[in-house]
């Protein structure tokens, strides 16, 4: 199964918004907005329907409920709410699922017809209040079925019970949902194994268990760690456990445990890293030790009192040769990865069957911009399979174009710019109202910007430096020549481009004249229609761009008028039946294979003259470029 939207009514600031997921083959979506624009809160919404107990307690919920039902109604009417709190999710369900759904009811003596099960079904989950005071939660599967049980032989409608029991069916084959707040990622200098520390200790206990599940060995912390430094004979005063735990065989028994979780650390972590960093962790290794403390329980009064039932923590360390460095030592950047890395690797594998979607909450906003692009680089391996990931991010480092028909502008009424800063201590509350758009949305608000990029630049408020305005660049005439290009670029293995799609071939006047201006080194590419001519002439006459610096793609392959001429019949029917259309792809299909193939890191040969071509008109513009 995978999530196809969510649909967020009265949670917190938002009124009503559609989280559309349902973009081909794409499985990451950035979310992108300014600090305070609701991002988190758009994360804590999806995470609600399907809380992961690692992280339902860090944002204060228990296991099940993620963030708790009296902090989600509308902060403004949070002691006269009346009305319904509600997460709806609509879930595609496969011919697998269908029939891995039917043999988990017929165990119980439930017969679905699964001829008559959708290929998508939704459910949801609310909570109703009354004058801000919770009254109860719901969760309901919208679907309606026929069932037959024992010798009937007639299809009948369901009873409550049986509803409820499909509903958990059907619940249980939907992706798990995993939360990471950013604070999660600052690695602790020690993980308590009992049920010792704060929140945090408690979900890294959980990711160590999780390392100990992927072992194999069955190990689990209370049984084969915890119940051997409270076995009856130890459960004595601190100076007396130090004496007999010395010679108790129970520390090695321990060590043996945690020795092990250290191997499948070192294996996979640093196996891992290779595959999708590229760096070698060769003669690097995961080392895992243990050491006791005095007991203590904190009673309800606060005041800590000591006990008899000592606690054990753990600590992770890097061995490199012969030098050992303690994790929560090493650099901010080593840190968060090594975090990144066991979270992403270790939860996927507690159940290799079922989908797993990420949420990360501006990951890697402390790290610098070098480290934030290894980030995003590093996300098509993570979801591989039928996983997803959403990530928040205010960073334009953490934005790849390639992702930009999937990513989502998150906008809120109350965050518009405003005169002073003064004013938005008048801003109430009721002036929330936290949307999730689509960039292909947003950017029809923005229908005079001239570069395709530029709604989401100015959306994050981005200033160029002194740097960035004599960095070189490609403007092309649009989105297609633009997908096109970075296809043709991964397919053949070419030097990155600095490309930026334009909205037109008439709409670069704002660019020509920076370029003019300030002495920029621009090359402004159109197409070789009479369009693309015609603005090739105004531009060097009305604005003085040298012709060197205002070319058609004509200049460059004169057989090729406009992008779409690079492919030729055999590249468009890889294409038509890629995405199994009956007839010959069209612009709008081509440009879709495109971002689609790029979004899911699936690149596909097109055979020998697209090739031909392609190598042509990137290897000339790299020339160029360069002049």
């Amino acid at each position: 199964m995978r999530y196809k939207s969510f649909r967020i009514v009265n949670f917190k600031g938002i009124k009503d918004t559609t989280i559309d997921l349902d973009a081909g083959h794409a499985a990451v979506f950035p979310f992108v907005g300014l600090n305070e624009s609701g991002k988190t809160t758009i994360l804590e919404a999806i995470h609600s329907f399907s809380p992961d107990p690692a992280t339902s307690e860090l944002v204060g919920g228990d296991e099940t409920s993620g963030v708790p039902y009296k902090f989600r109604v509308p902060r403004h009417l949070i002691s006269s709410f009346t009305g319904r709190v509600s997460v709806i999710a609509t879930v595609s369900v496969s011919k697998t699922n269908a029939h891995a759904i039917e043999l988990f009811l017929s165990r119980s003596g439930i017969i679905i017809d699964r001829s008559k099960v959708p290929n998508e079904v939704v459910f949801e989950r609310h909570q109703d209040f009354v004058n801000g005071d919770f009254q109860k939660s719901s969760f309901a599967l919208k679907l309606s079925m026929q069932v037959k049980t024992g010798k009937q032989k007639k299809w009948r409608a369901p009873t409550a019970a049986e509803i409820d029991y499909i509903r958990d069916a059907f619940y249980a084959f939907t992706p798990d949902i995993a939360y990471f707040p950013t604070f999660v990622f600052d690695f602790p200098k020690t993980i308590y194994l009992t049920n010792k520390g704060n929140k945090v200790d408690k979900f890294y206990r959980r990711v160590f268990q999780d390392i100990l599940d992927y072992d194999g060995q069955g190990h689990k912390i209370t049984d084969n760690i915890v119940r051997r430094i409270r076995e009856p004979d130890m459960v004595v005063p601190w100076t007396s456990f130090l004496g007999i735990f010395g010679r108790h065989d129970a520390r090695e028994k321990i060590q043996h445990v945690i020795d092990r979780a250290g191997a499948v650390v070192t294996k996979v972590v640093f196996g891992r890293w290779n595959e999708i960093f590229g760096e070698s962790a060769q003669g690097k290794e995961v080392t895992i030790s243990f050491d006791t403390e005095e007991g203590t329980i904190t009673e309800t009064s606060g005041t800590i009192k000591k006990t008899n039932e000592h606690d054990i923590f753990i600590k992770f360390q890097i061995k490199d040769g012969t030098r050992r460095f303690a994790v929560n030592d090493r650099s901010l950047g080593f840190r968060w990865f090594f975090a990144f890395m066991l979270f992403t690797q270790f939860r996927v594998a507690r159940n290799e069957s079922q989908n797993m979607l990420f949420l990360f909450d501006e990951p890697a906003s402390n790290l610098h911009a070098a480290a934030q692009q290894k980030l995003i680089d590093s996300f098509p391996e993570i979801v591989k399979g039928e996983h997803t990931l959403i990530y928040t991010t205010h960073s334009h480092y953490m934005i790849e174009p390639k992702w930009l028909e999937q990513t989502f502008i998150v906008t809120n009424r109350s965050d518009t710019p405003l005169k002073s800063v003064l004013e938005a201590i008048s801003l109430d509350d009721e002036s929330l109202d936290i949307k999730a758009n689509r960039y292909r949305a947003f950017i029809d608000l923005h229908p005079n910007k001239t570069s395709y990029f530029q709604p989401i630049l100015d959306r994050l408020e981005v200033i160029p430096s002194r740097f960035d305005i004599k960095k070189s660049s490609i403007v092309l005439e649009g989105k297609s020549d633009y997908y096109v290009l970075r296809y043709a670029k991964e397919l053949l293995k070419k030097r990155e481009l600095p490309l930026l799609p334009g909205l037109g071939a008439g709409t670069f006047g704002a660019l020509v004249a920076l370029h003019v201006g300030w002495n920029l080194k621009f090359l402004f590419v159109l197409d070789g229609d009479k369009q693309g001519k015609n603005e090739k002439k105004r531009y060097e006459t009305e604005f003085g761009v040298p012709p060197d610096r205002v070319i058609t793609i004509t200049d460059i392959v004169p057989s090729v008028s406009v992008i779409e001429d690079l492919f030729d019949v055999d590249a468009l029917d890889i294409i038509k039946n890629t995405l199994n259309i009956n007839e010959r792809p069209k612009k709008g299909q081509i440009l879709r294979f495109c971002q689609e193939s790029l979004a899911s890191d699936n690149v596909i040969p097109l055979g020998e003259e697209f090739n031909k071509l392609a190598s042509i008109v990137l290897e000339d513009l790299e020339k160029r470029l360069a002049v």
